[in-house]
């Protein structure tokens, strides 16, 4: 008797596994439901065992072909616009291409164009000029930068650091001058100008260079350079003259510099 209660009985009538569509509780199942009668199926179903349905990724047939659809329409559209817009930008490079050359007569070119200067002396090259230039706009430069050393050192209460400070932006504004005065070589109308500009400049540099050498701790030391480079900065008029009679002789209009009553003669 024991026997017979242990045997697993399975009446002829039940239905299957296949047809149930999946047991309910099954481990690790992945479970959706049909859309049109809500019953549990497993995934990969493609047809609903209860209302017939027929399914893709849990979707009725129809609802899926019809989203398809939608798809490869949208797709078509977007292609079609893509493809426009690139017809029409080509077509707009070739025209700006092409427009310059269907020109037969070129127009002339507008009055503002006209060079800064009327005449230019043959024997100038564009370099030495940009450089006469130049030394205007580090002109420029220094009679500012000595206007902040002189209210420096007006000051009883001035750092060396203060002091140092200045020393430092006078001494690049050197080196820019001879940088600029090395170019004017190569022009020989030039040369009495570059000579005065070079001296100038390394004059400064000297100066600069004597100054900073001296110790953070020794104002006075500091005082002394200071007042030793206005000394050398009260040539700067005469010096940006030369500059100026120079830019003369081939019309050509100097930036303005303005020198402080600290440094003029």
């Amino acid at each position: 008797m024991t026997t017979n209660l242990m045997k697993n009985t399975k009446s002829p009538d039940a239905p299957s596994i296949e047809a149930q569509g999946f047991a309910i509780g099954e481990v690790d199942a992945h479970v959706f439901s049909c859309p049109a009668c809500g019953r549990p199926l497993p995934e990969g179903t493609s047809k609903c065992p209860s209302c017939g349905v027929h399914l893709i990724m849990g979707v009725r047939l129809k609802r899926a072909a019809a989203i398809l659809g939608l798809g490869m329409a949208i797709g078509v559209l977007l292609g079609g616009l893509v493809t426009a817009a690139t017809i029409t930008l080509s077509q707009q490079e070739d025209v700006a291409v092409v427009t310059p050359v269907a020109s037969a007569t070129p127009s002339a070119p507008p009055a503002s164009a006209a060079p800064s200067f009327a005449f230019v002396d043959p024997g100038a090259p564009q370099a030495a000029i940009s450089a006469l230039s130049g030394t205007a706009v580090v002109n420029g430069r220094i009679a500012v930068d000595a206007q902040t050393l002189a209210s420096t050192l007006v000051r009883s209460g001035a750092t060396t650091s203060e002091i140092a400070r200045a020393l430092r932006s006078l001494s690049a504004d050197a080196t820019l001058g001879i940088d600029q005065t090395g170019r004017l070589a190569t022009w020989p109308a030039a040369a009495d100008a570059k000579a005065g500009l070079d001296d100038f400049y390394r004059s400064m540099a000297d100066a600069a260079k004597s100054g900073l050498r001296a110790s953070l701790t020794d104002n006075a030391a500091y005082r002394r350079a200071g007042n030793d480079m206005l000394e050398v900065l009260r040539q700067l008029g005469a010096i940006d003259a030369q500059s100026r009679t120079l830019a003369e002789t081939i019309a050509l209009e100097l930036p303005p510099v303005v020198i402080p009553a600290v440094i003029s003669r």
